[in-house]
């Protein structure tokens, strides 16, 4: 049995999403504007297109299975992601970490490096003390150290 040390919920974050329409919205034309080719334009929609609603199937914006609704960390320091389908990706190692006031992304150790998770938190998509904690944990000397 798992004993976790650390726990929290991820909500949808709406930062997040108003920077996912942002920027896909401004590729768009920028890309739009530097292709000549009205074929090359219609493909070019179309990725920028699935890439925003990737993204927000990644981040519960639109209901999918494989977004990341938890995460834990146990006493050992190995992380647990929790995924809509009720599915986990246990015994992960933290590889390396962004921490800044509104915003973390935590990048792990995967079985092969092209399938390596990570995950992006903000501050509106979780409670704020639970945030606090894990921004102290991640900006600890010891944490990367094991």
């Amino acid at each position: 049995m798992i004993e976790k040390q650390f726990s929290m919920v991820i909500d949808r974050s709406n930062s997040l999403l108003c920077y996912l329409i942002l920027i896909h919205g401004l590729t768009l034309p920028v890309v739009l504007a530097l292709l000549a080719n009205i074929w090359l334009s219609f493909i070019a929609v179309i990725l920028i297109s699935t890439s925003f609603i990737y993204y927000c199937q990644c981040y519960q914006w639109l209901k999918s299975d494989r977004s990341i609704v938890k995460i834990g960390r146990d006493t050992r320091g190995r992380w647990t992601l929790f995924y809509a389908d009720n599915t986990l990706q246990q015994k992960l190692n933290l590889t390396h970490c962004v921490v800044t006031s509104k915003g973390v992304m935590l990048y792990f150790s995967g079985t092969v490096f092209w399938n390596a998770p990570s995950i992006t938190i903000l501050a509106d998509a979780i409670d704020a003390e639970l945030f606090r904690q894990l921004r102290v944990y991640l900006r600890a000397p010891k944490t990367f150290l094991q």
